[in-house]
């Protein structure tokens, strides 16, 4: 499987695309498809903060027989990813804490946002050749003196001091980033809806080995109410 790790932002992310993704799309597909309703909102929805009742997918698509196949190649990605990073895994778990779709209908896109309760996050994309492109933003300190990141304030833009990256969606791509990174998407202005999975990644150490920076295995935890 090729991929690249790109450095933006001094962060690292990793881009593939799945091998047979044709094959594990016909799998996902319909039922994706069952769940797309019409709606006048700007905003794309998403499984993981609509009431479960309404809708067929929810956001633990990785515990989903459905999604088996596709999770897997997920993982494995996840696998090149995490080994790229250099962790050492002898002593971390990695987990899926959630995982979702988003539908993005026309004139429909996602917010700005970033995710606060992992270390990665993902999109792969079941539906996107040309429905709308993931950008991701450079967040500008605002401790101290510093010059926003303006067209009014700069000449041009370059890896020196751009303030944003394009990502070209693709149907079968699939993109690992830093959870702290801002994103959002393009407006979709095709008839088609932009169909898309995302998953937050969390690592912890693994049971047994102790840590004063990093999450304690779950397999501790007590629950107080």
């Amino acid at each position: 499987m090729d991929f690249k790790i790109n450095n933006w932002f001094g962060q690292p992310i990793f881009i593939t695309k799945i091998e047979d993704y044709p094959k594990i799309n016909q799998e996902i597909i319909d039922l994706l498809k069952e769940d797309i309703k019409p709606t006048t909102n700007q905003f794309a929805r998403t499984t993981d903060v609509q009431l479960k009742e309404t809708h067929k997918v929810t956001d633990n698509l990785h515990t989903h027989p459905q999604f088996k196949n596709l999770f897997n190649a997920i993982y494995q990605q996840i696998k090149f990813f995490l080994d790229a990073h250099h962790y050492n895994m002898e002593i971390f778990d990695a987990y899926i804490t959630k995982a979702w779709a988003t539908f993005s209908t026309k004139n429909q896109h996602i917010a700005s946002h970033k995710h606060t309760a992992s270390h990665f996050s993902l999109v792969y994309y079941v539906d996107a050749q040309k429905q709308g492109n993931i950008i991701f933003e450079q967040e500008k300190s605002t401790k101290g003196m510093y010059i926003p990141a303006n067209d009014k304030y700069y000449r041009g833009w370059s890896d020196i001091n751009f303030a944003s990256i394009k990502y070209p969606s693709e149907t079968g791509g699939l993109i690992i980033f830093p959870s702290e990174l801002l994103h959002y998407t393009e407006e979709n202005t095709q008839e088609r809806p932009r169909i898309s999975i995302s998953a937050d990644v969390l690592l912890t150490m693994k049971e047994g080995i102790k840590s004063e920076h990093c999450l304690p295995s779950p397999k501790t935890w007590s629950k107080i109410c």
